[in-house]
């Protein structure tokens, strides 16, 4: 009887170990994926790159390994205001470079549109003509300076995101 309960209770905590390692292996490759995902929604408008790296980084802190939670909180802080800084840029870059509401929204439109037509070059090549189809709509004489302002300001808005997203993978590698 006692040998019978002793197995038993080894059986259990056998199954229950290997429960919890096979779920352990599972949120790593969700976190992956979602780091993947990030470093790819930082160069495609369409997916938001540092808020999916941001969410690996949450998974790893409450299922993997604990962090600071103050560093945690100013992180998300900063991969708030890169996003919202993202759309931003390629609109400052339109307007600094002279461009109207048309310019603004030919460069949004032909961002979109070249994602889809010509990948992966199509994102800058859709912003810039977008921005100058805007541009030529709106009868503006800097057409391509407004174009090259578009281009710019996606430009600096990739780099934002990209910097952030490798940020978050260094800290969970190292």
């Amino acid at each position: 009887s006692i040998l019978n309960k002793m197995f038993f209770e080894k059986r259990i905590l056998h199954l229950l170990f290997y429960y919890f390692w096979k779920m352990e292996i599972l949120i790593m490759i969700g976190i992956g994926i979602l780091l993947l995902l990030g470093l790819i929604g930082s160069v495609i408008p369409a997916l938001p790159g540092p808020p999916l790296s941001y969410l690996g980084l949450l998974l790893s802190h409450f299922f993997i390994s604990k962090m600071e939670v103050d560093f945690i909180f100013w992180l998300g802080v900063l991969v708030v205001f890169i996003t919202v800084l993202d759309y931003y840029l390629q609109i400052y870059g339109v307007k600094k470079a002279g461009g109207g509401k048309y310019a603004i929204r030919g460069s949004v439109v032909g961002m979109l549109l070249g994602i889809f037509l010509f990948p992966p070059f199509g994102i800058l090549v859709g912003a810039f003509v977008g921005a100058y189809i805007g541009a030529k709509i709106e009868m503006n004489q800097n057409e391509v300076k407004i174009a090259f302002g578009a281009l710019w300001g996606f430009i600096a808005g990739t780099i934002l995101k990209l910097c952030t997203s490798l940020y978050i993978i260094y800290i969970l590698l190292f």
